[in-house]
């Protein structure tokens, strides 16, 4: 059954409280630190000055992003105080000087405003349905300043369908959406976005990365009766694959706001 949005802001507070390590807002440390190095570049690219992480957690995202560039202001925000006081201490423990972390709720209103970058890393599919989803793109939509770039790291259900359908042809089950997670529609979420923002850029950043662990090395693992690991090298390798297909959840959309 799916959880309402005080059970997933309990769960998340639950997973701070249990687990203060790099994994406490996702298991698979690769594809995290495939999302990371797509921001880094994001960032050299469109250079921005102030830069805004909706929904850190831990804050190590961030803080990676934040060491890239010290030269830049980075402010990172999330509904989970346990999760913000993990991230106050990474922050402390990375003795970074640039970055800024408080408790925050983006489907609320957010005192600051004018940033020139904002960026989500599966924030937004922890919110309950579509409704708070888009309630938080329009709090976003506010928080950017003029000609502002939006980095829409989240995962989408079309391609998480096509990679369950690839699965299948090598009779692996398929890969279920968590009860705390609302995945986009991608048609839904451009009908909506389009009309403040223009689309630069959109991407399956996981596409490649999910072939090969998800299908792949999930295959040699049901041939061999062993228990997937997340730490094994097939992860690492995949890792550092380029882009290709459509066969993996997580996509990078990068919006600019429209004047």
């Amino acid at each position: 059954m799916k959880k309402s949005a005080q059970e997933i802001r309990a769960y998340w507070d639950n997973r701070a409280l249990i687990d203060s390590s790099a994994q406490s807002t996702t298991m698979d440390l690769w594809l995290r630190n495939i999302e990371a190095e797509f921001l880094v570049q994001s960032i050299e690219k469109y250079n921005p000055k102030s830069i805004c992480d909706v929904g850190c957690g831990d804050g190590l995202t961030t803080l990676r992003c934040a060491e890239e560039s010290p030269s830049r202001t980075f402010t990172g925000f999330d509904y989970s105080a346990s999760m913000i006081n993990n991230a106050l201490k990474n922050l402390n423990t990375h003795g970074i000087k640039n970055t800024t972390f408080y408790t925050g709720d983006i489907t609320e209103e957010i005192g600051a405003k004018g940033f020139d970058f904002i960026y989500s890393t599966r924030c937004l599919i922890n919110l309950p349905d579509w409704i708070a989803q888009a309630k938080a793109l329009m709090q976003i939509k506010k928080l950017l300043g003029s000609d502002g770039i939006y980095v829409m790291i989240e995962n989408f259900i079309e391609s998480h369908g096509m990679l369950n359908s690839l699965r299948a042809d090598f009779d692996l089950p398929p890969i279920q959406v968590r009860d705390h997670n609302t995945f986009f529609e991608r048609d839904k979420l451009m009908a909506q976005m389009t009309e403040d923002f223009n689309v630069l850029e959109d991407i399956n950043i996981s596409s490649t990365y999910y072939m090969v662990s998800r299908v792949v090395y999930s295959a040699i693992c049901k041939d061999k009766n062993i228990t997937p690991d997340y730490n094994d090298i097939h992860h690492r390798l995949a890792s550092r694959l380029p882009f290709s297909g459509e066969f993996g959840p997580v996509r990078a959309i990068v919006f600019k706001k429209k004047n």
